[in-house]
């Protein structure tokens, strides 16, 4: 494992290639890739950047992301740029840019576009969109995963060195396991979540999609940290748990594959593994993870998506995928006292969850229990992107970090993936963690 962070593009620095050529090398690409992007910079913004970051090295600016080209959702705010959310027909000329996204270009980053995603970031799975779809990047006949599907097949691909997504119940996480890739979503409100088309956004967050964790961590240095202007900014430690980091790890009684044999044998191995390279294992109950996780969009708080684009939906409904739709407007049936009836509820579940975890680092999970081809997830669209969600819903409404990385390959070829989470807090150390594991599986 190369510990330098993105060694593809850093290698072609150092062996002179100007930054501009690496620029143009990834915009050709995106224009290539079908289904990826839904919009690009031009040749000209591209190369008006690589001249001002040409200018500030040479002025020695320290730029430690330095000619990465990077990829943002298209519900993620780029000014000049319209965050349609993949619905033709929504959203306006942004007017500035997220933080996320100006912090990573201040850090010398180079924006090639933006990309496609489940439609309002209602869906797991990247069919949710017009055509065309979104490609698995190991296998077409794959579902790709979303809502973040474009982000993660991007840098899958090498499009990009890394993309920027966003997360309410496993969107940073489930396309990264579906494409071979770093899935990392931090303790809400440790990115600022200014500048998004929201679903959720008293717990959304942008998650960081890249080749390594050594990657996903440079970015995250970069774009980390409490926003004063973001009403849901997280200003707790973060390393709030160092001290009681050790070598247990919970995992549920009994992981669920959904009759995929090929994933449940290749999570086995994944664990034993880690097994082998030290780690220890207590079984828990998962089951009060699991209800939290029902509440993300079996509750009053899929209200809460209204704000952004409910009106759009009630007089533009010729324009929203059927699916998509559906699940929003499920959020018109709940009532106030509904609402506060769920967050009552995810606070006392969330007591059992730090119970089922005490003595323990944190969680590894199965990222997702399997994978569907495109044909499965179309013929039963509701059932089957809720099983994606098993192991990550429950993470953002209590606050949990979680990065996915890359697994032992499946018997079929197909990517494994396991997820590391544990409480509010833990970024840097799940990280650090993570970048363990990922040694044991290279």
């Amino acid at each position: 494992m190369n510990k330098q962070p993105f060694a593809l593009f850093s290698d072609k620095l150092k062996a002179g290639q100007a930054i501009a050529d690496i620029a143009l090398s990834a915009l050709k690409k995106a224009q290539d890739a079908q289904g990826c992007f839904v919009s690009l910079q031009s040749e000209d913004q591209i190369m008006q950047r690589c001249a001002q970051i040409q200018e500030q090295l040479g002025n020695d600016v320290e730029l430690p992301l330095a000619g990465i080209p990077f990829c943002v959702k298209d519900n993620i705010y780029v000014k000049g740029m319209v965050s349609s959310s993949n619905c033709p027909g929504f959203g306006d000329v942004a007017t500035y840019s997220a933080p996320a996204v100006t912090k990573a270009e201040e850090a010398g980053a180079i924006l090639i576009g933006k990309n496609t995603m489940d439609q309002f970031a209602t869906g797991l799975n990247g069919t949710r969109t017009p055509e065309p779809l979104c490609r698995n990047s190991i296998d077409p006949t794959m579902i790709p995963g979303g809502s973040s599907s474009g982000s993660a097949v991007a840098v899958a691909l090498g499009i990009c060195g890394f993309s920027l997504g966003s997360d309410t119940g496993g969107s940073g996480r489930v396309p990264a396991a579906a494409n071979g890739i770093v899935g990392f979503k931090p303790t809400p409100g440790s990115i600022s979540g200014r500048g998004l088309v929201y679903c959720n956004r008293s717990f959304d967050i942008i998650p960081i999609f890249t080749k390594s964790v050594e990657d996903a961590k440079a970015v995250f240095d970069v774009i980390g940290g409490p926003d004063p202007d973001d009403p849901y900014a997280y200003w707790g430690n973060q390393v709030a748990n160092e001290g009681s980091v050790n070598n247990i790890f919970a995992i549920p009684s009994k992981a669920e594959h959904f009759g995929d044999l090929s994933a449940q044998q290749a999570h086995q191995d994944n664990l034993q593994k880690l097994k082998q390279s030290g780690i220890s294992f207590k079984e828990i109950d998962f089951e009060p993870f699991s209800k939290i996780g029902h509440k993300v969009f079996g509750s009053a708080l899929v209200a809460e998506r209204l704000i952004d684009y409910g009106d759009f939906i009630e007089q533009s409904p010729d324009l929203v995928l059927a699916p998509v739709a559906k699940a929003i407007n499920n959020g018109r049936t709940y009532s106030a006292r509904d609402l506060y009836e769920t967050l009552h509820e995810i606070a006392e579940l969330k007591i059992e969850c730090m119970k089922q975890l005490e003595g323990t680092s944190g969680l590894i999970l199965p990222t997702i229990p399997r994978l569907y081809k495109i044909e499965e997830m179309l013929a039963n669209p509701m059932e089957l992107n809720n099983v994606m969600g098993t192991y990550t819903y429950f993470a953002n409404p209590i606050g949990f970090s979680a990065i996915a990385i890359p697994g032992i390959d499946r018997s079929d070829g197909l990517p494994s993936s396991i997820c590391l989470a544990a409480p509010a807090g833990s970024d840097q150390m799940i990280m650090d963690l993570a970048k363990k594991f990922e040694q044991s599986f290279c």
